[in-house]
């Protein structure tokens, strides 16, 4: 408190400081250099407080500093002490060398995860979109800016997200030569829909109650439990699903490697209940290669590929109730916005991936993205409508990976149900009082928090399964809200990753807006336990397991 924060940045260029895959760090020919500050200034800890009430209230004689709706009004999320987009001069020129500084204070809340739309950027020799930054650190990145237009630069954690932390930078087209075009050599087409369906996120309470047994508990869940006036395990939502061609009548086929993607998943179930308009039917699915009383259970979307050098086409249909669009990290498109679908449309969105889309020298071969629903970031991502896009560098597909890697795509997340487009659905439709339930309660809020893998709790996210020897890809994906910190722990095995160099390990942290790759090659047979080490995330179920099988 009082303190004063004076920032004098000393930038060194040199051409022999480089990182261990031998790219220059530090660049001479800079075009233009921005600083962002993005933090939480919590005015009710400002010494100006009292002359603020005084200048700025209309009534100060009545307004009471111990007021939490008074306190929660004077935490401005901002950055460069600006926010909703007010922040003047962050304009170049498309094809410039541009370096962002970016550094933070604050307190625990100041948790940011600093999303570049439109364009990616480099950080020692990593490829990235999103910046993870705490009170007392800084980033250096060096963006190219290869697409014209104005783009978001804002914080993905929600509460920031909503409080304004979000901004503009504009990409001209100026008077230098413009590059010669990228030629995409691939073309990839998926037809995806969103659809409403009905979501348990624990369909089988076996894990959770031997494990109370076990502690020698007699408790119930909040979190799972109905009780007089709670909702349970089973909430409306909306997912994403891929089908075979433009007709949308033939689910794509999950196979059944593809069951742990739960909530990202793939495939309509054989059997399960799905919405159409305010009508519940349902609706009967059947391979003859593969059932699963599971398949339509998978809350992320599809996990898309692509290649450097692709043009991916998304064909999607919206068959859900409300607009709804899909749209991808780390790609390039033709234009900054990203164009809602009305209920019964389809649209075509189409994803470039130039170099600038995959993996940096330091980055393993294939790193994942996120794509989501950008209408209401906060409420479509609660809602449902999450998946991963993995991008391999083209020669790693080609020549270097002959045996194909097993992979796995982990969304960590608390689920806020309270922030779903259908809570109000799911009151009345699974609380067995809805005329009395209060919204506001804090019990019940805290009862729509799902701390959830791939959107299942207690073990009951299966399909982790793999033998000794296997090549194997995990996945990483985080996003939420501040206490979305998850200390991911492989029990059993370690894993490498490459970040900033390459390290082993068997625990991996992960923020919002974190995608990462961890390789790993299992070697002792057994089921092993998966999970976040965070103490709270751990008794709300964000845990299960992977099996590793002995090789055949």
């Amino acid at each position: 408190r009082g303190l004063d924060y004076r920032v004098e940045p000393k930038i060194y260029y040199a051409d022999t400081n480089q990182n261990s895959g031998g790219q220059q760090e530090y660049i001479k020919d800079v075009d233009k250099e921005f600083y962002l500050f993005p933090t939480v200034f919590d005015e009710n800890e400002s010494l100006l407080l009292d002359d603020n009430i005084r200048m700025f209230t209309t009534a100060p004689d009545q307004v009471d500093k111990e007021n939490e709706d008074f306190q929660e009004s004077n935490k401005m999320h901002s950055m460069n002490g600006f926010m909703y987009g007010n922040q003047p001069g962050l304009n170049m020129c498309q094809g410039d060398s541009v370096v962002w500084y970016l550094f933070s204070a604050g307190n625990e809340v100041d948790v940011h995860g600093i999303y570049f739309s439109g364009n990616t950027y480099l950080s020692r020799g990593e490829r990235r979109d999103t910046a993870n930054l705490f009170p007392q650190t800084s980033l250096r990145l060096f963006m190219k800016p290869d697409t014209e237009g104005t783009f978001d630069v804002e914080c993905l954690t929600t509460d920031h997200y909503t409080g304004g932390m979000k901004q503009k930078y504009t990409v001209n087209q100026c008077s230098r030569p413009s590059e010669n075009s990228y030629h995409y050599l691939g073309e990839r087409t998926y037809y995806i829909a969103a659809v409403e369906v009905e979501w348990d996120y624990s369909p089988s309470r076996k894990w959770e109650k031997e494990l109370h047994h076990l502690q020698e508990l007699n408790l119930s869940n909040a979190f799972l439990d109905k009780e007089e006036f709670y909702i349970g395990s089973k909430y409306k939502k909306v997912v994403y699903r891929q089908f075979t061609d433009s007709t949308f009548q033939v689910p794509g086929e999950r196979k059944p490697e593809e069951e742990h993607l739960g909530i990202l998943g793939t495939a309509l179930a054989p059997v399960h209940r799905v919405w159409v308009g305010d009508v519940v039917i349902h609706v009967s699915f059947q391979s003859d290669r593969y059932i699963s009383q599971s398949s339509f259970s998978l809350l992320p979307g599809p996990q898309l590929h692509a290649g450097v050098g692709d043009k991916v086409n998304i064909i999607f249909k919206n068959m859900a109730t409300r607009s709804y669009s899909i749209h991808a990290h780390g790609v390039k498109t033709e234009n900054p916005t990203v164009t809602p679908t009305a209920p019964g449309e389809t649209r075509t969105y189409v994803w470039k991936i130039p170099e600038r889309s995959g993996a940096g020298i330091d980055d393993s071969p294939c790193i994942p993205w996120a794509y989501y629903s950008t209408v209401d970031r906060v409420k479509d991502l609660y809602s449902g409508l999450i998946g991963p896009l993995i991008v391999c560098r083209k020669h790693y597909l080609q020549v270097f990976n002959p045996i194909k890697k097993v992979e796995f795509s982990l969304l960590f997340l608390v689920f806020d149900e309270n922030e779903s487009w259908y809570l109000d659905d799911n009151i009345k439709t699974y609380s067995d009082h809805p005329e009395k339930v209060d919204k506001a309660n804090d019990e019940f809020i805290e009862s729509n928090k799902m701390h959830a893998i791939n959107g299942r709790v207690f073990g009951n996210l299966q399909g982790l399964t793999m033998h000794v020897g296997d090549e194997v890809n995990w996945y990483l994906m985080g996003m939420g809200n501040e206490i979305d910190l998850h200390s991911v722990h492989f029990h059993g095995h370690s894993f490498q990753y490459q970040h900033r160099g390459i390290y082993s390990s068997d625990v991996f942290d992960i923020f919002p807006g974190t995608y990462q790759t961890l390789e790993m090659s299992p070697k002792t047979p057994g089921i092993w336990l998966l999970h976040c080490h965070v103490t709270d995330h751990i008794h709300a179920g964000m845990e299960t397991t992977y099996t590793v099988l002995p090789n055949e």
